[in-house]
């Protein structure tokens, strides 16, 4: 028997935040994961990470320009975005991330702010 989804009134809102890593080389998809992860787990601990739900979207990951889009929570947005600025380092390179934008929706984040 399969789970049934809830429905969109009782799921949990989520806004997308679009960035762009400024580094002195080519950053990957999972070292800027583990970054944003462990930025967030230093400020807020396991119990705040859990509230936000970061979750990096791989499909939406350029390397070449590297830009992409984290999701959170919406009642956490201000909490992720600390997180995600507080980058350091990703991976061996030095690099920090500048937030290019906040929207509601991927496609509005796509158009707005990564093309």
């Amino acid at each position: 028997m399969d789970p049934k989804m809830l429905p969109p009134t009782i799921r949990e809102k989520r806004r997308y935040i679009a960035y762009e890593v400024i580094s002195d080389g080519k950053i990957e998809y999972g070292d800027i994961t583990e970054a944003v992860v462990n930025s967030a787990q230093s400020l807020f601990g396991d119990f705040g990470l859990s509230e936000m739900g970061l979750w990096h979207i791989m499909n939406l990951y350029d390397s070449e320009k590297q830009r992409g889009i984290i999701k959170c929570a919406h009642s956490a947005v201000e909490k992720a975005r600390l997180a995600v600025t507080a980058v350091q380092m990703a991976g061996e390179t030095k690099a920090t991330i500048n937030i290019l934008g906040v929207t509601g929706t991927i496609k509005n984040a796509q158009q707005k702010h990564l093309k």
